[in-house]
């Protein structure tokens, strides 16, 4: 009788205005969602279930909406590729739990990129991590071996559900709980008392599914924002040929992108040319770009860089320091220090750390001739 009424009080909670409706309409929609992953419809009334997504609404809305408008040329990509590949959509909003969809995000045991994977895994997949690049960072080559990675858990366990419980957790892990609960049954393997699954995972495809519900509820986006109607739209990219050796800045003229707008595309670069490779390596261009980036890079020759890997080196400043000085006297830019460092203007504080990226190779010649305004010689200020 008590869990009777304590269910009712917590389906009542669900109707109000935070809450994931539960009309005719809203619950058709949340039990194809968990169809689409294997899972039961009858998971819409576990109590725990229901529980947490009351108890986490205010948070999880705030993320979905962040996400969706601060990264909402990169979710198209994802979704074409996971429709292309015959993947659940709901797989997105694994990627949004990981990672936020920052690409460079890095968790503390050094897992990587959107899709966050550690090294040896990612190497597995075909995924190139080396001093020069790191395509966990790039957005389509780690969304393709993440959906292989996946196929892969779902032929082992079978289940859609299961192979994002394997995801979080590991395939071993899995194998040990279903084996000791007896079960791959969703609602027994995240039984809290039982605790065949750690607790990360079990709150990990919660939030999957809270997520999903929430983006696929057009009453809630539209009392969010109405434009997050439209986070779905095309924004696609062609991946491009380039030369090795060569700058990534020149590879940005040629484009007509400005050097940071380039990066954003080509995270996966760690320097700031391309690899040395006696191969071709890529770029991802916007497709409405490709044609004419194509076109003009077939009429020009790009000049070889020294690609020799910088080494880093702590400077902490001085009175009497300024960007220019400090650039002169190690051999480097005033560019390449206010990158590396985020200064977007040309003050520095005394004391101050910078990280100063030098080659290993002093004898490589670096231009000085570059064009330095003059606001570049602003001396440090005290705090």
């Amino acid at each position: 009788m008590k869990k009777s009424f304590l269910f009712f009080i917590l389906v009542l909670l669900c109707l109000n205005a935070k809450a994931l409706q539960f009309t005719p309409e809203h619950y058709t929609q949340q039990a194809q969602i968990l169809r689409n992953l294997d899972i039961e419809a009858s998971y819409l009334s576990d109590m725990i279930f229901l529980e947490f997504k009351e108890s986490s609404m205010d948070m999880h809305s705030k993320t979905l909406v962040d996400t969706m408008r601060e990264f909402y040329k990169i979710t198209p990509i994802i979704r074409k590729i996971l429709e292309k590949e015959n993947i659940p959509q709901e797989f997105l909003y694994l990627a949004i739990v990981e990672s936020g969809l920052k690409i460079h995000s890095i968790s503390r045991t050094k897992a990587v990129g959107v899709w966050q994977f550690m090294k040896p895994t990612a190497q597995t997949l075909g995924l190139r991590i080396d001093p020069y690049v790191d395509e966990r960072k790039d957005l389509v080559k780690s969304t393709y071996a993440a959906i292989t990675y996946l196929k892969q858990l779902k032929e082992q366990f079978g289940k859609w559900y299961l192979a994002i419980l394997a995801y979080n957790c590991g395939d071993g892990k899995l194998r040990q709980a279903i084996k000791k609960a007896k079960s791959d049954d969703l609602r027994v393997l995240l039984d809290p008392d039982k605790k065949y699954l750690p607790l990360e995972t079990r709150i990990f495809i919660r939030k999957i599914l809270t997520m999903a519900f929430l983006a696929n509820n057009n009453d809630f986006l539209i009392s969010q924002d109405s434009a997050l109607l439209n986070y779905a739209l095309s924004s696609e990219v062609k991946k491009i040929p380039v030369p090795p050796s060569v700058s990534l800045r020149e590879l940005a003229k040629v484009a007509k992108m400005s050097y940071n707008e380039f990066k954003r595309y080509n995270p996966h670069f760690n320097y700031d040319f391309t690899p040395p490779d006696k191969k071709d390596y890529y770029m991802y261009i916007p497709l409405s770009k490709s044609v004419a980036v194509e076109k003009a890079l077939g009429n020009v020759k790009l000049a070889k860089v020294d690609t020799t890997i910088p080494h880093t080196k702590i400077y902490i400043v001085k009175e009497g320091d300024s960007l220019y000085t400090i650039a002169r006297k190690h051999k480097i830019s005033v560019e390449s220090i206010k990158e590396y460092n985020k200064i977007k203007g040309n003050l520095i504080n005394i004391n101050q750390k910078l990280v100063l990226k030098i080659k290993e190779n002093n004898n490589a010649k670096i231009k000085t001739t570059q064009k330095i305004s003059k606001n570049s010689h602003t001396k440090v200020v005290s705090r």
